[in-house]
């Protein structure tokens, strides 16, 4: 079972209901392709050069769903997730995302949100909505 996740921004905290946590950790390096002349072709390729400057960049590509709580409908949960990605009317600053006991600050780089009609009964449609989401986070610090 994938655990639960929130994010949370500017006063703003909502909850993700995770199908699935994908982490995706890139190195970005430089390679270096030495030249070879027609001279020297008959010796071989020489090796390329790597430089490894240790540039990590750590996502977290989250697919899961929002739903109503007791207090807010499904789509006024899916309203304050879109201002946490829109920067929740802070002058710069991270979202927090806390996931299992770690804790990650960074940015929402991707949000995509489709509603979904719940199978449960209830007065309306629209308040038993839920919404499936995918979710690309970038850890990082603002600058």
């Amino acid at each position: 079972m994938v655990n639960d996740l929130t994010l949370a921004k500017g006063g703003i905290t909502v909850t993700i209901y995770t199908d699935t946590i994908a982490e995706n950790f890139t190195n970005k390096i430089f390679i270096i392709t030495p030249a070879q002349s027609t001279a020297n072709q008959a010796s071989g390729q020489k090796d390329n050069k790597i430089v490894d400057l240790l540039r990590i960049v750590h996502q977290l590509v989250i697919k899961g769903y929002i739903a109503g709580t007791a207090t807010k409908t499904a789509k006024e949960v899916k309203a304050e997730l879109v201002s946490i990605y829109k920067g929740a009317a802070t002058a710069g600053g991270v979202t927090t995302l806390t996931y299992d006991v770690n804790t990650y600050d960074g940015f929402i780089e991707k949000l995509n949100v489709v509603e979904k009609a719940e199978d449960s009964p209830a007065e309306t449609i629209r308040d038993s909505a839920r919404y499936e989401v995918a979710i690309t986070f970038v850890e990082g610090i603002a600058i």
